[in-house]
Order: structure tokens, then C-alpha cells, then sequence
């Protein structure tokens, strides 16, 4: 884990990520997979034109890692746990937006490119920065150009729409090597308890609670997973940690009835 703060504290987000695979029993070499984004990166550089503009190589370098080097995004398979790790994605060429783009991002910044992803509400984006300033936001799934008209209905598709609200303009801020391992781990939580692994999704909470130590619903999830492993008892102090803190949340209430039987069950085993 102190490796892992490092690359945080370095805003290192291929590194972070290559770390965080290793939290989940993959016991990959991380320096070999760091080499390989550069030879990846020179693969990509032969089909750029070193005398065109910047907006024609970048354009260059997107049909080169969609093309040449064919990464994409499985649709059919979207949540898959495996996609949520930077290895894997190397390795197979294939991710969600925000592993796509973790990988995009290193391969672009060794090419000279300014380019960072986008912690966008849904949908992870590519942010693209020209030498003039000029921005430019990418599909990581197929590197297709996403216009503004397109980015605020896909925002408010997402968080809502209400009378004369606009969408705020750090929604397109670059992302911190912090909040893209954070959205890593939702994904990743997310996709194991999908296939029931509950251990693996707990280790996955474990790490979003160091990451967010003072998130109630991180509490609430992992009191969730450890019930599920039947821990019921350590599960009821992240239940109510998270009552204290969530009184009014309907979920709260839930989880009362919830304990009120645990205990009851328990004093009838006692007598």
C-alpha cells in the first residue's frame, strides 16, 4: 500500500492503477507492464506523421490505438471484473472508458500529447489539450469526438435535468490519480458482487474506505458484504456507523429492523 500512496502522491495514474491490480491476488510484474505502454507507444508512433499538425498526429494516434493496436470496449461483456484491471486491459486490449483511458492517456503523454481523463458522471471521458488551449473530449470506447451538445445531454441524462441549469464547468475537469482509482474500485465492487464474489468486493470496499475514510455508504457496503460472508456481527458496526451518519437515508431504517432481528434471534439461541 505504500507503493500504491507513492504513485498517488506522484499523480502517476498507470502506476496507481498497475498497483491497485495487485491488491486483488494478481501478482503481476508492474515494471514490465510500465515498458510495455512504451512499446506500445512506439508502435503507435509509426503511424504518425512527425511533420503534420498537432490535431492531424492526434488524430493519427486515435486510429492508431483503435486500429492498429485494436483496443476496445466489449460491449457484450461490459462487467466483467477483469476490465477493471489495467493489466488485463494491456494484456487483451480490451476495457471500460476509464481503463481505456488510463491506457490511451500514458501511451498519448509519452507521444507529447496533453491528454488526462475525465471523471464524467456515467461515462469516463478522454480529454484532449491542443497547444492553443483548444479542448477536445473522447469516447474512450471507440475514440469518436464527443461535441458539447452531446456532453451536456449525456450529462443530464445521467444527474437530472432541471428549469434553466446548466452543466457545471468543472464536470470536465481532469480527474486526480486519487478519483480515477476511486471510480476503478466502484467498478470493480460493482462487478463482484455482480458474480458473487463477496470476498473480492469487500477487498475492494476495504480499499475505497482507506481511499474515503469518511464515506457512510462505503460503511454501509461493506457492512452489506461481510452479512453476506456471515459476519453479522462485525457487519453491525459499518450498519451503524452508517445510521448515525445517514439517519434519514431509507436504507437506515432497514438496517434497524434488520439488527432489532439479529439480536432477538440471538437471545432465543441464548435461552
Amino acid at each position: 500500500m505504500k507503493a500504491l500512496h507513492h504513485a498517488i502522491n506522484e499523480k502517476d495514474s498507470l502506476l496507481a492503477s498497475l498497483l491497485l491490480t495487485q491488491q486483488f491476488g494478481n501478482s503481476i510484474n508492474v515494471l514490465k507492464y510500465v515498458a510495455q505502454i512504451a512499446v506500445l507507444a512506439k508502435q503507435v508512433a509509426k503511424h504518425i506523421d512527425s511533420n503534420g499538425s498537432e490535431l492531424d498526429r492526434f488524430q493519427q494516434l486515435i486510429d492508431g490505438f483503435y486500429t492498429q493496436l485494436a483496443f476496445s470496449g466489449d460491449e457484450n461483456n461490459f462487467f466483467n471484473a477483469k476490465y477493471s484491471l489495467v493489466d488485463q486491459v494491456i494484456d487483451y486490449h480490451t476495457g471500460i472508458p476509464v481503463t481505456l483511458s488510463i491506457v490511451f492517456s500514458a501511451i498519448a503523454n509519452q507521444l507529447g500529447f496533453n491528454v488526462a481523463g475525465v471523471n464524467f458522471p456515467g461515462h469516463f471521458l478522454i480529454r484532449f489539450q491542443s497547444q492553443e488551449k483548444r479542448l477536445r473530449f473522447i469516447d474512450p470506447l471507440n475514440g469518436n469526438t464527443i461535441k458539447w451538445q452531446e456532453l451536456e445531454a449525456l450529462y443530464f441524462s445521467i444527474v437530472g435535468e432541471t428549469e434553466d441549469e446548466e452543466m457545471p464547468s468543472d464536470t470536465l475537469n481532469v480527474a486526480s490519480t486519487e478519483e480515477i482509482l476511486v471510480r476503478l474500485l466502484h467498478n470493480l465492487k460493482a462487478s463482484y458482487i455482480r458474480e458473487e464474489n463477496y470476498q473480492m468486493a469487500l477487498r475492494a470496499v476495504d480499499l475505497l474506505i482507506e481511499l474515503c475514510p469518511d464515506d457512510p455508504y462505503e460503511r454501509r457496503d461493506r457492512g452489506f458484504l461481510l452479512h453476506q460472508l456471515e459476519c453479522p456481527q462485525v457487519a453491525k458496526a459499518d450498519y451503524q456507523f452508517f445510521i448515525k451518519r445517514c439517519p434519514q437515508d431509507p436504507s437506515a431504517q432497514l438496517l434497524k429492523m434488520q439488527m432489532r432481528h439479529w439480536e432477538s434471534a440471538l437471545t432465543v439461541v441464548l435461552h
